[in-house]
């Protein structure tokens, strides 16, 4: 079942263009909420923790993102995007 984003900022990486939206604080508390039941190693933990801090796709750091331009995001149409914590 498809979701849609309303009232998000997107983002796209810097290296491959690959559009994100920022999730919000209150958002990453869900997720983590959720995985509290699991005892996570510190491993999986910092496993957990990196797929909200990179890319996806290419892995690069959420640090290299821009606000998506007009053209990433018609191109990111029908496509899955991905959350990704970054600093406003």
């Amino acid at each position: 079942m498809a979701t849609t984003l309303t009232d998000r900022r997107l983002v796209a990486c810097g290296t491959c263009n690959w559009v994100h939206y920022a999730m919000s604080e209150d958002e990453k508390a869900l997720h983590d909420n959720v995985l509290a039941r699991y005892d996570l190693s510190a491993h999986e933990r910092r496993v957990y923790e990196a797929q909200f801090q990179q890319c996806l796709r290419c892995e690069s750091p959420a640090t290299d993102f821009h606000l998506a331009s007009e053209r990433e995001i018609a191109r990111a149409l029908g496509h899955i995007v991905t959350p990704v914590m970054v600093q406003r």
